[in-house]
């Protein structure tokens, strides 16, 4: 937590003109002695919660600072003298409190990260009260908090961005999800403005001075982070309606640029509708508007004015790639997704927001699935999702699922990738599984009808599925909610004559070589295997409850192989022996799905890891998968490569290595070419930028390198002249051997285009050079006033992903954090902080360390990511000495 700044008082200097009117204030006979303010520690007091709120905002978009007022109706539970709310970064002018018949003037104060008290001058007592506030604030131009202001094109707009705290910075609230109640919203602009907010416009009408006032139907009960609206010289796209109740569906984008929304408006009714079948539940608001927001971060779920960002949404017509489509897709189901799980039913507190993360990330397999099956969606999904979270779970840093929010950064902390969205979605997977697809459905049916428009908590939620599906499956899954890690399980096979083949289970938490953790650790394991001889198979699952407990096989006779995770979709790591291993991966083709298959590879990669399986042994089998027919079969087979530390590597040896991943994989790429042919379908069209990118970026193939280079200067002359399909792969494998002219060409393209999206492409791509002056040159983009730093930092990323470029990125690093860090919002300055973690060796550790312990203390939310990042890069460097000697010994042998 930050330390809390000196407590200071803010005097009421003048009143909005468009305030509403108050009845006067009650006579006061002498100055009244002020209670001394008593901040609450975090969580606002229940002693006053509100009802209702009416906000009245004036919004200029090209002022650097905007005005407003609001009325909040609240209920008072107990006599108060001193009432806390939130209001960060803004000037209160007015403060009263209306009560029993009475105005009182209230004095307000402020304490660290942006608790906002109003003392009184008597105490007021149980019952209903209002509360009217004036203030002034300030437009964020850098970081995209709270209300904010981005220029497109010489014209500023308005956009805003609150979850999990910043909507204090744009009004005064209870900012807390907890207190979910109707909201009445009135916008004062500029008259040729567009000014939208969550709920539809009740009136319009004209002001002196060329303004408007804007009035918006009262919302459905919503928390503070989820309030929303956007002022500016907008275009408005028609794209028809959406949904059962055929809710107009609208796409709000910057001045000329309604083109690009052909296709998310085709997509979005489609979207709405799967999602309306899910859960047989009609969408809840009364239309749908679409706000194109300038970048990813910004995409948000406000209700009926869902946030997606340009990239995903802005697609010219004619370069609706597979990549961008599904992208899209995934983005805008998610968010729309979360219309039921996090708008009709939101988590009480931040500690539940896996209830909005983790079941909707978990949705958009359901739903996105249905959208194209072509697309594999689910299958590429539920593996990578786990694979990310089991991962983020080796650390002993790792937090659980449902994770403390005790102190603020706790509460900025919340919202972790590993663990908050893939590993929670990743758990309800493995409790589908278990319990039947139908059954869970039902579950979440009847989880959002009986909270609908309020507020759930873990415990709910365990109620729920206790009431469904009993006892033990709530105790089991709370298990994998509450506690950090993931199971490691091994069985013994025991086989008598007479007596029905066993296997004797064991449980430990899965500790990867180098780490400090204790493996002494134990869960509510749904365990299912699979045990079979040849192509037959049977399937037998057990909870297991305690470190250690036996299975029954169906089978009549001894198996030859068993897989410990059937279906792929267990929440553990399977730990084999050698020979069980080899047993398990020589079972035929066709025994094992795809998705066991995946896991399987997953779980040698995780075996080599903790140094059970030498690296050099699991990469002889990623020659099969290479040639196999499935393309994720490919991909996670290929990920075994990344396991490999080429900065340990000799010359020789790097040289044998590209050699070897380019005759695995160059041939199928080059059969697949570089650009689309008629008849491509969606599968092949998702192979060939893989294929590609391994044999020309990691095996970089010379044929393959010179027909990126012979594409780029094509496009480069005509953009149409390549298929959008080849480009972006193109350019970066052009740019790994590019020289200056290349560089400054792209370079001035960046400096032409006014489209965000191309501009992040042609940053990307300056961050795959390899000579060191320019990329000396591209880091200097990264610092310079030119360009916005949030557009520039693939620079960084792809300098820290290289290693030839990888020393440079860190001296860069050093000498700039400090700029770059005081630029950017809390959880950007965690991925800066955890860019650091691509570095692999006990040096590098105490270097980042050194380096940031004494920074990390001024910044929110980076203790943590500083933890998880030193704790990556030393396990990084544990796993590469172990396993450096026998990658050796493999590449003596490889061809």
């Amino acid at each position: 937590m930050r330390s809390l700044i000196p407590i200071f008082v803010a005097v009421a200097v003048l009143r909005c003109a468009h305030a509403p009117e108050a009845p006067p204030a009650a006579p006061v006979s002498a100055a009244p002695e002020w209670p001394e303010a008593q901040p609450p520690e975090l969580r606002l007091p229940k002693s006053v919660q509100p009802t209702r709120y009416a906000l009245d905002l004036k919004l200029l978009p090209a002022e650097p600072t905007f005005s407003g007022s609001v009325a909040i109706d609240v209920d008072v539970h107990e006599s108060v003298r001193q009432i806390w709310l939130h209001g960060q970064d803004m000037e209160i002018t007015q403060a009263r409190v209306e009560t029993n018949g009475r105005t009182l003037d209230a004095r307000p104060v402020t304490a660290s990260e942006g608790r906002l008290g109003l003392l009184l001058p008597e105490a007021i007592a149980p019952g209903k009260a209002r509360i009217h506030l004036s203030f002034n604030g300030q437009v964020d131009r850098e970081r995209s908090q709270g209300l904010y202001a981005v220029e497109e094109g010489g014209e500023p707009y308005l956009y805003t961005f609150f979850e999990p705290v910043d909507a204090r910075r744009a009004f005064p609230c209870f900012d807390e999800p907890g207190f979910k109640v109707p909201w009445t919203l009135r916008i004062t602009a500029k008259e040729e403005h567009v000014a939208l907010a969550n709920h539809p416009i009740v009136s319009r009408e004209k002001l002196e001075g060329g303004l408007a006032r804007v009035t918006f139907a009262e919302s459905k009960p919503m928390p503070s982070y989820l309030v929303a609206f956007v002022v500016g010289p907008f275009d408005i796209v028609d794209a028809g309606t959406a949904g059962r109740n055929a809710a107009p569906l609208r796409f709000i984008v910057p001045r000329g640029r309604g083109a690009e929304t052909a296709y998310a408006a085709s997509v979005t009714p489609r979207i709405v509708s799967l999602i309306e079948d899910y859960f047989d539940m009609t969408y809840p608001y009364e239309k749908l508007d679409v706000a194109v927001v300038p970048r990813y971060w910004g995409t948000m779920e406000h209700p009926g004015l869902v946030a997606l960002g340009q990239p995903l949404t802005l697609i010219r017509p004619g370069e609706e790639t597979l990549a961008r489509r599904r992208w899209y897709v995934n983005i805008a189901n998610h968010e729309l997704g979360h219309y039921w799980f996090g708008n009709i039913v939101t988590c009480n507190w931040w500690d539940d927001i896996w209830l909005n993360e983790s079941l909707t990330s978990w949705l958009d397999r359901k739903t996105v699935e249905l959208f194209d099956p072509s697309w594999e969606f689910a299958l590429e999904q539920h593996t990578q999702s786990a694979m990310f979270a089991l991962n983020t779970d080796s650390l002993a840093a790792s937090l659980p699922v449902r994770k403390p929010a005790n102190t603020h950064d706790e509460v900025l902390g919340a919202f972790d990738n590993g663990t908050t969205y893939a590993k929670g979605s990743a758990i309800i997977d493995m409790f589908e599984s278990w319990l039947g697809e139908e059954r869970m459905r039902d579950l979440l049916r009847g989880h959002i009808r009986k909270n609908e428009w309020g507020t759930t908590t873990a415990d709910d939620f365990a109620g729920t599925l206790s009431a469904a599906a009993g006892p033990e499956v709530a105790r089991a899954f709370r298990s994998f909610i509450d506690q950090p890690g993931a199971p490691r399980i091994t069985a013994e096979l025991q086989c008598q004559p007479g007596s029905p083949a066993k296997l004797k289970l064991q449980q430990e938490r899965y500790v990867p070589a180098g780490s400090t953790v204790s493996a002494a650790q134990t869960w509510s394991v749904p365990v299912c295997v699979r045990a079979g001889t040849g192509k037959t198979s049977e399937r037998a699952c057990t909870m297991l409850t305690e470190a250690t407990g036996e299975l029954a096989l169906p089978n009549k006779s001894c198996p030859a192989w068993v897989l410990l995770n059937a279906g792929g979709t267990g929440y553990y790591r399977a730990g084999y022996t050698r020979e069980q291993l080899d047993r398990v991966a020589a079972a035929p083709k066709g025994a094992l799905t795809v998705r066991e298959r995946m896991m399987l590879l997953s779980d040698m990669e995780a075996s080599a890891n903790r140094g059970d399986l030498p690296l050099g042994d699991a990469l002889r089998h990623v020659a099969a998968t290479a040639k196999d027919d499935h393309r994720l079969i490919v991909q996670s087979g290929a990920r075994l490569l990344y396991a490999v530390d080429e900065e340990r590597l000799s010359t020789d040896e790097r040289a044998r290595f590209r050699a070897w991943v380019a005759t695995m994989y160059g041939p199928r790429a080059k059969a697949l070419g570089w650009e689309p042919r008629p008849g491509d379908d969606d599968t092949v069209k998702s192979s060939r930028p893989r294929l590609l990118a391994l044999a020309a970026l990691q095996g970089q193939d010379p044929a393959l390198v010179r027909d990126a280079n012979r594409l780029v200067k094509a496009w480069l002359a005509d953009r149409k002249a390549v298929h959008p399909e080849a480009v972006s792969l193109a350019l970066t494998v052009a740019a790994r051997n590019g020289d200056k002219a290349f560089f400054d060409t792209l370079l001035a393209r960046a400096r032409a285009t006014e489209d965000r999206t191309e501009r992040s492409r042609v940053f990307g791509t300056l961050g795959a050079f390899r000579d060191p002056a320019l990329m000396r040159e591209a880091l200097a983009l990264v610092v310079g006033s030119e360009f916005d730093v949030r557009d520039t930092r693939p620079i960084l990323m792809g300098a820290f992903t290289k290693a030839e470029t990888r020393a440079l990125a860190w001296a860069f690093y050093q000498e700039h954090f400090d700029a770059l860090a005081s630029r950017m919002r809390s959880d950007e300055v965690a991925s800066l902080i955890g860019l650091t973690g691509t570095l692999c060796s006990e040096q590098s550790a105490n270097e980042v360390e050194a380096f940031l312990t004494p920074r990390i203390a001024k910044l929110d939310n980076a203790s943590h990511a500083l933890a998880t990042t030193l704790e990556s890069i030393r396990l990084c460097g544990a796993s590469a000495r172990l396993n450096e000697q026998s990658v050796r010994d493999f590449l003596k042998k490889a061809r």
